[in-house]
């Protein structure tokens, strides 16, 4: 069940130490979860949602409940698990759908064992049933250290910004839509932009509405130019492009090709990003079809499979490609996906390969790209 705080229009009391948070809790005895509720909201809590299984605490952490659109936190009871190694993967789980989200493990009587496995998981902390007062503390400190990383004050996430460029329509599909849309659906301000209408390959203005819909399935805006498909060039017009988009957006981060690829549309919009965005916190590239084996990631972003339905339809927006391209075979971007999760022990993921990082050490740890 969902609760929100007894104040004025569902307001968090003023100065208390969760203030304006939604906090996702895991416990199945009814009694225990009513208190924890109480004690959550007289903390400032502006939502409590209570679930009592793994599937629900799963089910709720890819979906949450209207009105809640991100959780700022979640409890679990260490109970609900059958086993310490039940606990270390319904954790590992979590991350995958909520990669810096904390969770505070809870159990009646704490042991080594349970906090080996609580680590496994990545938990923020591990504190004993009864005390409220702890619970909360922990739960205070966890929140403080997501906005440190963030980068902002409070308890709420800061809106990140990040633009995807590509040459092509449906590149940045291929390449991150997984990525675009863990992004979106974790509340970051996700920008698509194509240099070309994709002539080359189709009809410009049939391709620019696949486009469109492949943005809106990835929950990310598009911004399209319209440089001649096949013959771009790193010159200063292509760079002028991307830095519009630049100070349009303002992104935190900035993904494109590799230079490592077979491309010459794909090189040149690389080399031209390199230019415009020198001064982005944050740049990597990302994988296309026709990158060549120089190509070396060394960042991996977890994907889940609602990550990886969503990239699936985005693809299949571009109706015009999907059955005639044999890179855009729905096994073949799967299986792709499924490999690179080996590197970050997960089931999928997508590589990024980083050409420069200024962001003090620990800024934006919970979420690389």
């Amino acid at each position: 069940m969902s609760e929100t705080p007894d104040t004025p229009e569902g307001r968090p009391p003023s100065g208390a130490p969760l203030a304006g948070s939604h906090i996702l809790v895991g416990e199945r005895d009814e009694a225990t979860a009513e208190r924890l509720s109480r004690t959550l909201r007289t903390a400032g809590a502006a939502s409590v949602h209570v679930v009592g299984s793994p599937a629900a605490f799963l089910r709720a952490g890819a979906d949450p409940p209207p009105p809640v659109r991100l959780w700022d936190a979640a409890v679990w009871h260490a109970g609900l698990t059958e086993d310490h190694d039940e606990l270390a993967q319904v954790l590992g789980r979590w991350r995958g759908q909520r990669p810096g989200v904390p969770v505070v493990v809870t159990d009646d009587a704490p042991s080594t064992r349970l906090a080996v496995a609580a680590l496994r998981g990545r938990a923020a902390d591990l504190v004993e049933r009864p005390d409220a007062d702890a619970l909360v503390a922990a739960l205070a400190r966890a929140l403080a250290e997501r906005a440190d990383q963030l980068g902002v004050e409070g308890t709420g996430q800061k809106s990140l910004r990040m633009l995807v460029v590509g040459a092509h329509p449906d590149d940045v599909e291929i390449g991150v839509g997984g990525t675009i849309h863990r992004r979106a659906h974790n509340g970051w301000d996700v920008t698509i932009l194509t240099m070309s209408r994709g002539g080359g390959g189709g009809d410009p203005a049939q391709r620019r509405k696949e486009a469109h819909g492949a943005a809106e399935a990835m929950g990310a805006r598009l911004l399209m130019e319209d440089l001649p498909d096949g013959s771009i060039a790193d010159d200063r017009a292509t760079v002028q492009a991307i830095e519009r988009a630049v100070a349009e957006v303002g992104p935190d981060v900035v993904l494109v090709h590799s230079e490592s690829d077979t491309h010459q549309d794909h090189r040149a919009v690389h080399r031209a990003t390199l230019v415009a965005c020198r001064k982005v916190t944050r740049l990597a590239c990302y994988q296309s079809p026709s990158a060549t084996v120089a190509y070396q990631p060394n960042r991996f972003v977890e994907l889940s499979e609602t990550d990886v339905e969503a990239k699936l339809a985005a693809i299949a927006a571009h109706h015009s490609q999907a059955s005639r391209r044999w890179y855009l075979d729905e096994d073949l971007l799967r299986s792709t996906a499924r490999y690179w999760g080996r590197f970050s022990q997960t089931l999928y993921a997508e590589p990024l390969e980083l050409v420069h990082d200024s962001t003090p050490l620990g800024y934006f740890n919970a979420d690389y790209a």
